[in-house]
């Protein structure tokens, strides 16, 4: 019980980091790098532009992001490795929108993005 509870803080910290992380380089453009530093399925190479594209499109639509709020974390471990998913309410300049990263623990213990979803009514209405 000890060790869930440890990783579930853990998890929190290290991902609520690596949001603020991802948000910056979201607000400055910097999809490649997101992509370079994502885990090696998330951003490999037929999928990068499509990624962009979409990054792109959610920055013309809803505006940087700004303040985040953890609504739900799950950590699972198993063979395939340690997963984190959070879900976080996020306000944009022009809209709020419900966040979901799905993050894969390194070998050195950081966090690699390996999903990403986003849902806002202003990504349909605008």
């Amino acid at each position: 019980m000890w060790q869930c509870g440890s990783a579930l803080l853990r998890g929190r910290s290290l991902s609520n980091a690596a949001v603020l992380h991802f948000h910056q380089q979201f607000n400055n453009g910097q999809y490649d790098q997101i992509a370079d530093q994502a885990d090696e399925g998330f951003g490999a190479t037929g999928r990068r532009e499509q990624l962009f594209e979409f990054l792109k499109a959610v920055d013309r639509k809803l505006g940087p992001a700004g303040d985040t709020k953890l609504i739900n974390i799950n950590v699972k471990a198993g063979t395939e490795g340690t997963f984190v998913t959070c879900v976080y309410n996020t306000d944009f300049a022009r809209g709020k929108a419900v966040e979901t990263f799905t993050w894969k623990k390194g070998v050195s213990g950081e966090l690699k993005l390996y999903g990403y979803h986003i849902q806002s009514n202003e990504l349909v209405l605008r």
